[in-house]
């Protein structure tokens, strides 16, 4: 493979492989040597430079690649060295030159529109490169904007998942991350997994900033070594994390329910919803919770308890009913149906009053799998819905409604909406 280099011809950037630079150097030299010393010989070899920029086809941008083949044709063109004398031009203890033979007329037309187009397109090679630049800084800014802003909310959302400022702007709302982790992976050991996310989310970060840091300042430099361990460790990351949770999140490949529903033949004109247990009547260390979904749990006997969901709707008919339904999961569909059953909801409906647990409970030691409770309410048209005073109906995720006033809620067109007395 031969070598190239960049050379200068007139004022014009062109590459010039190893063989053709030995070839014009040579050619040059004798050149210079011949008119350097004539009275106006600067001026003589400026034009000469300029044809032989013109010839080699300067104010291409990238510059163009000379080769050998190229630098004999300029010579053909252009006159051997030795066209440059006359028979009688030079002793060889003498240094008296003969005029030169005229070659290259700057004031021509082809001189002239050569000279412009090179002016032209250098001119239109640095308005590119300058614009070019320009793009990248700002593309270098957003990048490095966007990848810091995403590097500090990882480590907010990892090492300050309670932060009262974090958790009102996550979406949907989030509190206590490691333990809803521990939770729905069915394990208490989440670090591995906060590690593995936080390289398999970090190292794209990082190089987004780099990036956007690199377009900014024009820095050319990087590591090859280090970009090729870097990928290396990230994928072995990705490819973990993906293996570690297939398996724990394998339990939710099937769900089974159970569903206990009674008919409402002649509903009451108002129902109301008040509770059996409460949250106040448990003990729990700690909760999390992910939207309007809270886990509450007794760390020294590993007790599980979770809020359930309450919706109501309307009916097409005079009648209405209620439905209970528990649901789990598990890797087979009897481990799944026993996992249901293992949950423990208490309800009844007596009079004009359904009386509901504020939450559901799992055997102590027993992991979740996907637990679930569901209660539906169908209530025909003009029925409406209180609740007990002293009653928070967020605790059943009650969050269809926006309950802003005294929380009585009617059946109207088939849909529950709160109404003022």
């Amino acid at each position: 493979m031969k070598k190239t280099m960049n050379i200068n011809i007139a004022g014009q950037l062109f590459r010039i492989d190893e063989d053709a630079w030995e070839i014009l150097t040579h050619y040059l030299d004798h050149v210079a040597t011949r008119f350097r010393k004539e009275q106006g010989g600067d001026e003589t070899l400026a034009d000469i430079e300029s044809r032989i920029a013109e010839i080699f086809g300067g104010g291409k941008e990238p510059p163009s690649l000379i080769s050998k083949e190229m630098v004999s044709d300029m010579i053909g063109i252009m006159g051997a060295p030795e066209d440059f004398y006359d028979d009688n031009s030079v002793s060889h203890d003498s240094t008296a030159y003969t005029t030169r033979k005229s070659m290259y007329d700057p004031n021509s037309l082809s001189a002239r529109t050569g000279k412009a187009l090179a002016d032209f397109f250098g001119a239109l090679g640095k308005v590119l490169s300058a614009i070019i630049r320009v793009i990248a800084i700002i593309l270098g800014v957003i990048f490095t904007i966007f990848g810091f802003v995403l590097l500090f909310s990882f480590a907010m959302v990892l090492f300050f998942h309670n932060a009262p400022f974090l958790t009102s702007a996550m979406q949907p709302g989030m509190t206590n991350v490691h333990a809803l982790l521990s939770i729905v992976l069915n394990s208490n050991v989440v670090w591995p997994v906060l590690i593995l996310t936080a390289i398999v989310i970090l190292v794209p970060l990082i190089a987004l900033t780099y990036l956007g840091i690199k377009m900014i300042f024009n820095i050319k430099e990087r590591s090859r070594v280090l970009t090729i361990v870097t990928t290396v460790i990230w994928f072995a990351a990705l490819c973990c994390l993906g293996v570690f949770l297939s398996l724990k999140l394998a339990v939710y490949s099937n769900s089974e329910r159970i569903e206990k529903k009674i008919s409402l033949e002649s509903p009451p004109r108002t129902l109301w919803i008040a509770p059996l247990k409460t949250i106040s009547d448990i003990s729990y260390d700690e909760s999390a919770s992910v939207d309007h979904f809270t886990f509450y749990r007794n760390l020294s006997d590993g007790q599980l308890y979770a809020t359930p969901d309450l919706n109501i709707y309307g009916s097409d008919t005079t009648s209405g009913w209620i439905s209970v339904e528990k649901k789990a999961c598990s890797n087979s569909y009897d481990e799944a149906w026993t996992n249901a059953r293992y949950i423990d909801y208490n309800w009844k409906l007596s009079g004009d009053t359904l009386y509901l647990d504020e939450f559901f409970s799992l055997p102590a030691g027993k992991s979740w799998n996907g637990s679930y409770v569901e209660i539906d309410v169908s209530l025909p048209e003009g029925t409406e819905v209180r609740f007990a005073p002293g009653t928070s109906p967020s605790q059943w995720q009650f969050h269809v409604h926006n309950i802003n006033g005294n929380g009585v809620f009617r059946i109207e067109e088939g849909q529950l909406t709160e109404v003022s007395e």
